[in-house]
C-alpha cells in the first residue's frame, strides 16, 4: 500500500490525532501540523456539529498561500473550511513567492501536499468528506484539474479561475471515473494566464473526452490586460454558487446576481 493510497483511505476514515473534545473548539491558529507551508482559514461563527464543505485553495503564480484570506473572505465567509498549501517551486526575485511546476514530479508533489492537507483538517476540525472541491488561480486552476480529474472519486468538484486545461501527460488516464466529476472553468476575455485558445482547448477537450465541464467567460468593457489577470468578485461568487449547487443537490446557476459589481481580490505578497 502507497503512502497515497493510506492518506486517501484516511480521509474517509480519518483517524484523529485530537481528542473529539479539541475538534469541538474552533481553532484560532492558521496553521496547522504539517510538513509544508499552508494556510488555513476557519469560518466565522464555526459550528463544531456541522461538517462543513472543504476547500482547497492552489494559489497563482508570483503568490503564496497567504492569499487564502482574501480568497475566502470574498468568496464566502461563513460556508467553508479552507486550506492552502504553498506551491513547491521559488519565485526568482525577493518576496515570499512561489509556483506550481508543471512536470509530472510537480504534480506528484502538489498531490501530496492536497491530500495530507485534506486529512489533517479532517482529523482537527468538522469536516464532510464527501464534499472536498479543489480550486485554484492560474496554474494553481490548473493544477487543481490535474489532481482532480485523475482522484475524481474523492473529490465533489473543481474550480478553475484562470487556468488553462493541464498539458501533463496522461491527464485522462482516469477519463471514467473523471467524467462523472462537475468542474467550474472560468476565463476572463483578454486574459494572459487563460486565453481564448486556452478556453477553445478546454471546451473541444471536454467535449470530445464527455467531461462535466461547465464554461464560464467574463467579459470586461474595457480592453485591459492587468485587469483581465485579475481575480475578481464575479468569478469567486459564481465559485460559491457552484459549490453550494453541488452541496445543496440544486439546480445550478451561474449567473451572476444582476446588482453584482466586480471587484478585483488583491494578492501579491511581498
Amino acid at each position: 500500500m502507497t503512502r497515497l493510497t493510506m492518506l486517501l483511505e484516511s480521509i474517509g476514515n480519518p483517524t484523529p490525532n485530537f481528542s473529539k473534545a479539541s475538534r469541538c473548539r474552533p481553532l484560532a491558529e492558521t496553521t496547522m501540523e504539517l510538513g509544508f507551508a499552508h494556510r488555513l482559514f476557519v469560518p466565522q461563527h464555526y459550528e463544531p456539529g456541522y461538517d462543513y464543505p472543504l476547500v482547497v485553495w492552489l494559489h497563482s503564480d508570483a503568490s503564496c498561500e497567504l492569499e487564502l484570506d482574501n480568497v475566502m473572505t470574498a468568496l464566502s465567509p461563513r460556508n467553508y473550511i479552507a486550506i492552502a498549501p504553498r506551491a513547491n517551486q521559488k519565485c526568482r526575485g525577493n518576496g515570499r513567492r512561489f509556483q506550481w511546476g508543471v512536470s509530472t514530479t510537480d504534480c506528484a508533489v502538489a498531490e501530496d501536499f492536497v491530500w495530507e492537507s485534506v486529512q489533517a483538517v479532517a482529523s482537527r476540525l468538522s469536516v464532510n468528506t464527501n464534499k472536498i472541491f479543489l480550486a485554484g488561480f492560474g496554474t494553481g486552476g490548473t493544477m487543481a484539474q490535474w489532481i482532480g480529474l485523475k482522484y475524481a472519486k474523492q473529490i465533489a468538484g473543481v474550480i478553475s479561475l484562470s487556468g488553462p486545461f493541464p498539458k501533463t501527460p496522461r491527464v485522462l488516464s482516469n477519463w471514467k471515473q473523471a467524467r462523472g466529476l462537475p468542474v467550474l472553468f472560468a476565463q476572463r476575455q483578454g486574459s494572459s494566464l487563460c486565453s481564448e485558445d486556452d478556453l477553445m482547448t478546454a471546451v473541444r477537450t471536454a467535449h470530445r473526452a464527455g467531461l462535466d465541464y461547465k464554461f464560464l467567460q467574463q467579459r470586461l468593457e474595457h480592453d485591459d490586460c492587468l485587469e483581465a489577470n485579475e481575480l475578481d468578485s464575479t468569478m469567486l461568487d459564481a465559485a460559491n454558487r457552484f459549490m453550494m449547487s453541488i452541496v445543496t443537490d440544486t439546480e445550478m446557476n451561474l449567473s451572476p446576481e444582476d446588482s453584482c459589481d466586480s471587484e478585483c481580490v488583491e494578492f501579491g505578497v511581498n
